[in-house]
């Protein structure tokens, strides 16, 4: 009896035995990029003003991030503009590819006594081409107070694209 009933449990068993061996390369591949939380890094963006800035993971799926910016006009007339923005990100899942949401804030300083505000949030996706470099892309919403909330505007599009480097 014992004897039957291995035999017809055998090949099931076998069966999940290969079924968890053909997923375990990939889910470790699949987690093998990517920070873990504590991770610490520098950013290079190409935004509204090119920034520079740092993160850091409080877990392995959210970061805090901040970022600043500064740009020059030369023409029609001497300019200059400063900016610093905070945002939290989430990714929806681990892995080489990972989607994300964003929200955060921009604060724009110009040098003419303006000072502009944004509230902004988005849909993204990074990607790991090594454990400690990424770039991402970022589709958002943003809430614009422009020109000392003179202007009030509701911009949709790309809201950055950035080059992360994990230290």
């Amino acid at each position: 009896m014992l004897a039957a009933i291995a035999l017809t449990t055998l090949p099931l068993q076998m069966a999940a035995a290969e079924t968890a061996k053909a997923d375990a390369p990939m889910e470790a591949s699949a987690s093998s990029n990517g920070p873990a939380a504590g991770a610490k890094g520098l950013t290079l963006g190409i935004n509204a003003l090119p920034t520079v800035g740092g993160f850091y993971y409080l877990s392995d799926v959210g970061s805090l991030r901040l970022d600043l910016g500064l740009a020059f006009a030369l023409k029609p007339d001497a300019d200059a503009q400063f900016s610093l923005g905070a945002a939290y990100r989430h990714h929806l899942r681990t892995g080489d590819l990972r989607p994300y949401v964003e929200g955060g804030m921009t604060f724009d300083f110009l040098f003419d006594d303006d000072v502009n505000f944004a509230l902004h949030g988005g849909l993204g996706a990074e990607y790991f081409f090594t454990p400690n470099v990424s770039i991402s892309g970022t589709v958002g919403l943003a809430l614009r107070f422009d020109h000392n909330a003179d202007v009030i505007s509701i911009p949709f599009g790309t809201t950055g694209i950035q080059l992360s480097v994990f230290l």
